[in-house]
């Protein structure tokens, strides 16, 4: 299953939303900051995959990681050091989730 890159776009700068005003609420603590970045690039790199001669395919692999690092960081943030809540462990994970639905590249050929 894929989604729109329209409708992929709209629920990752939903997020990235999300994520800010997290940020803001708790500029000290990391999660909502990872959080933030890896929706920020996964609707980012839109644009970069829409370009037929551009070689995206290692950005993947960057929202991937960044992804994991972001559910990483939300864990230990959570259980660790107890300074922020599930949801932002929710929400780095909804950075893989929608990774994973991801609209294919546009590809030339």
């Amino acid at each position: 299953m894929t989604l729109s890159r329209p409708l992929h776009l709209a629920l990752h700068a939903t997020c990235a939303v999300v994520a800010l005003a997290g940020a803001l609420a708790q500029p000290s603590a990391v999660a909502p900051w990872v959080c933030l970045a890896s929706h920020l690039v996964g609707a980012a790199t839109h644009r970069l995959e829409s370009d037929p001669d551009r070689d995206s395919e290692f950005l993947g692999i960057v929202r991937t990681s960044l992804g994991i690092v972001a559910c990483l960081v939300a864990a230990g943030q959570h259980w660790v050091v107890g300074v922020t809540g599930l949801e932002y462990l929710a929400l780095a994970a909804l950075a893989l989730v929608l990774e994973g639905v991801r609209p294919k590249p546009t590809r030339c050929g």
